[in-house]
């Protein structure tokens, strides 16, 4: 019986990259969702929960391991954001800021989870080796896209101009870590998400300072 959720099962090739059905429908689940929800339709939460589950085998395969864990966050809270988009819908949150000092705090922290989370993945395979045969790949860089990943949604949800500052970082680093570990398309999924994450944090910033 064939598993379709490995990174095995090749459906085409891509300028000779081979694209398995699990990368597809996580690359195409995910552009539908960023899509979605830049033009506030509350269909990004169910496309977001089915995005959550596809990465979450797929970076299980690759051995980045904190990323996997995240996609456990990002199913939670898309569920969370369906349920809240329904209250909420046409009530629009104003845009804030946070200050210098907070979100200097807020960086410190990140980094400091970053690390203790790192450290944390590169013992799975001690504690569950029947389920983490290998050891995770880039530990402390996964771990740092998965504890900024966490923050700069719940930023965003608060509609907090700095959430963007964090997806441009969290962006750049995915990137490389995605081309080093060869899910090239994965990795030029998120070059089209750091454009929106500046297309963003311009938006943001022009709105924040048109409003009285």
């Amino acid at each position: 019986m064939k598993n379709y959720f490995t990174l095995e099962f090749i459906i085409l090739e891509f300028i000779d990259y081979p694209v398995s059905l699990l990368e597809f429908l996580g690359i195409l689940s995910g552009l539908i969702c960023v899509y979605t929800a830049a033009r506030n339709q509350i269909i990004t939460w169910p496309v977001g929960i089915f995005n959550s589950i596809c990465f979450f085998f797929l970076f299980y395969q690759v051995q980045l391991y904190s990323d996997m864990l995240l996609q456990i966050y990002f199913f939670g809270s898309s569920i969370y954001g369906w349920i809240f988009w329904q209250k909420r819908r046409g009530i629009e949150i104003p845009i804030t800021s946070t200050s210098n000092k907070s979100f200097l705090q807020l960086s410190i922290a990140i980094l400091i989870s970053s690390f203790l989370l790192g450290e944390t993945t590169k013992k799975l395979p001690t504690f569950f080796p029947e389920l983490f045969q290998l050891p995770p790949s880039y530990p402390y860089l996964d771990a740092f896209t998965t504890t900024a990943s966490i923050v700069a949604n719940f930023l965003l949800a608060r509609r907090i101009l700095q959430a963007w500052y964090l997806w441009v970082a969290v962006d750049v680093v995915c990137i490389g870590i995605y081309f080093m570990k060869g899910i090239d398309l994965v990795a030029m999924e998120y070059v089209v998400f750091l454009s929106i994450a500046f297309f963003g944090l311009y938006h943001w910033n022009n709105k924040q300072a048109s409003t009285p």
